[in-house]
């Protein structure tokens, strides 16, 4: 069997899983299940695509490390088993984002090793299908954050495999981003450096166990898929900065710029999961649960009921956490658990509710309508793991010097890819007009 190029691979995956997708749709023309014969068709195609999945990892290995031999990347130094080469050392060291930014404030372009990350990062645009602006700079997240092994202490002679030359203060955007969102904070599966287009396939049933006789004779039943997509899709946000911050080289200057960036797309992020979780818990669905026309106070009870609804979808084999607001917060805080009790409150000291850990964030909506009733508030109970984060390639900075010159400022656009969905809705509950009034 002849080799396959990375792009045959990439271009027959895609092919596998627009099959496989297509197979996975049959019955819902009739509303019914797939029959055997189909779910077998499905699944085949599903195992081809993950077959594809496999051989693309090694294909991009090989070639990264082939690139890297060829250009001085990683894994092109003078010993099989240094992972970081002078040029390695170079480029990790000598990058600095801010003076990339200035030559284009300045017109300039860029040059040395500023020029050899732009490339980088432009490759992994057109091999992800990303279309950039074309005047900005690009940066994959993972050269801010290098590290040599002896950085992640996986040898026991300091400085012996060069990691001591990679500044370890630097943090890329997506990283700052990530750790600025509750989505981290409640154990959303984040997935970094993605390339392409990704079909996930989710279990949707589990199979029935039988109690037979030594001879009876047992029936097939069968464990259903389904599958979601996720595809890069661009987000982005506008930073005011100076020329004069701009025109300063040192590391904590460059950590300024970028934690500014990552903390404003961490809201955009944070909002757009809120807004996706609010979507998702519905009558429908039947994981929503509503405490009045116009809304209503909350109580014990209704928090337990959320675990009770992720239990029943027999959902509940993950670490559950809850998730509102602080109006919600202090209110729970001021509510027994049971009236005429000795005041224990709902929610607890050290942020247990229900026995779940509960995190507060005022991304979290409290002015909700419904009915009569404003200014509600959502809360959420949710398996975290089965919300998916993914985050692809790098960070793009365009810069303009037009719109805020009347106050000597500069405007920094940052685009960033991402992508969110909840794997299994089910896996979430919530309630969305709480009243809070204290």
């Amino acid at each position: 069997m002849a080799k396959k190029t990375l792009k045959e691979l990439l271009d027959e995956r895609a092919l596998k899983a627009e099959a496989a997708d297509t197979a996975s749709k049959v019955g819902d023309a009739e509303s019914r299940n797939l029959t055997p014969d189909e779910f077998k068709t499905f699944n085949d195609l599903l195992g081809e695509v993950r077959a594809l999945d496999e051989q693309i990892v090694q294909a991009r290995a090989i070639e990264a490390f082939q690139a890297g031999r060829a250009q001085g990347f990683p894994g092109g130094g003078e010993s099989g088993n240094r992972d970081t080469s002078a040029g390695d050392q170079r480029d990790m060291s000598g990058y600095n984002l801010n003076k990339a930014l200035l030559a284009k404030v300045d017109g300039r372009a860029l040059d040395g090793v500023e020029a050899e990350v732009q490339q980088m990062a432009e490759a992994r645009a057109r091999e992800d299908g990303i279309k950039l602006n074309g005047n900005g700079v690009v940066v994959l997240d993972e050269v801010l954050q290098k590290r040599g092994q002896t950085v992640t202490l996986q040898t026991a002679n300091p400085g012996d495999q060069g990691g001591l030359l990679v500044p370890k203060q630097m943090q890329g955007v997506l990283g700052i981003m990530q750790a600025n969102t509750f989505l981290d904070k409640v154990g959303a599966r984040f997935m970094t450096g993605l390339s392409g287009d990704l079909v996930f396939p989710v279990q949707e049933t589990t199979p029935v166990i039988q109690e037979l006789t030594e001879i009876e004779e047992g029936d097939d039943t069968e464990v259903l898929f389904s599958s979601f997509e996720m595809k890069p899709q661009r987000r982005f946000t506008n930073v005011p900065i100076s020329r004069q911050l701009l025109i300063q080289s040192s590391i904590d200057m460059q950590n300024f710029v970028i934690t500014a960036i990552g903390v404003a797309l961490s809201q955009k992020m944070n909002a757009e999961a809120v807004a996706h979780l609010l979507t998702i818990i519905t009558s429908g669905n039947g994981n929503l649960i509503s405490l009045g026309t116009n809304g209503d106070a909350i109580d014990y009870n209704d928090v337990v009921a959320l675990e009770a609804l992720i239990e029943g979808f027999d959902h509940l084999r993950g670490e559950a956490k809850y998730l509102t607001n602080s109006k919600v917060k202090a209110k729970l805080k001021t509510t027994q658990i049971f009236t005429g009790t000795n005041g224990v409150p709902v929610w607890g000291g050290d942020d247990v509710l229900n026995g779940y850990r509960a995190i507060s964030s005022n991304i979290v909506p409290s002015n909700i309508t419904k009915g009569t009733g404003t200014n509600l508030s959502a809360l959420f109970l949710g398996i975290w793991s089965d919300f998916m984060v993914g985050l692809w390639g790098g960070t793009e900075y365009i810069i303009d010097h037009i719109t805020l010159k009347k106050k000597a400022q500069l405007e920094i656009t940052a685009n960033a890819f991402w992508n969110m969905k909840a794997a299994r809705a089910k896996s979430f509950a919530g309630i969305k007009d709480i009243v809070t009034t204290l």
